[in-house]
């Protein structure tokens, strides 16, 4: 009976370690030790607003802050943004992967849509850059949103 114990507990360790070979699941599992790592860390900061801006970084901290402005500007809960893609903030010195829409709301509470979307002539509001400062504007015609979602599409959108 113990060998037959000793020999399963062997077996058990050489499944593990022959799991854990394979490429996609040892990336798997160091995703769960960088989680493991962290929680010292957000454990201090219980208040949902630190920890998302500690786990998202700029992503969240820049979403955030484009929200804020369209929050100032306007009293219309559903407006929809049109966002630039990541590589127009790359281009204009910017560190900011512009999450997917659905991540956006999630961080926000805000509708926004990529320039190669079918519904993207509906925005009412656009991102850019100036002078390194991430600027909230109104459309205010057809043509200003045609050769700004023109312009957008030219940069590539993409995850």
């Amino acid at each position: 009976m113990r060998t037959r114990k000793w020999l399963l507990f062997f077996c058990s360790i050489g499944l593990l370690i022959m799991f854990f070979m394979f490429p996609r699941n040892r990336e798997w599992a160091g995703t769960v030790i960088g989680y493991w790592n962290s929680f010292p860390k957000q454990q201090k900061h219980l208040d949902l607003e630190t920890r998302m801006r500690l786990r998202f970084g700029n992503n969240y901290i820049y979403s955030k802050n484009i929200a804020d402005s369209l929050r100032n500007r306007t009293s219309h809960p559903n407006a929809l943004i049109l966002m630039p893609p990541s590589s127009y903030f790359s281009k204009m010195g910017l560190k900011y992967h512009v999450p997917e829409p659905a991540v956006f709301y999630y961080y926000t509470g805000i509708k926004t849509i990529w320039a190669n979307s079918k519904h993207a002539m509906d925005a009412r509001w656009y991102v850019r850059v100036s002078n390194g400062r991430i600027i909230l504007d109104s459309i205010t015609d057809k043509r200003m949103i045609q050769d700004t979602i023109r312009e957008f599409v030219k940069l590539g959108v993409s995850l």
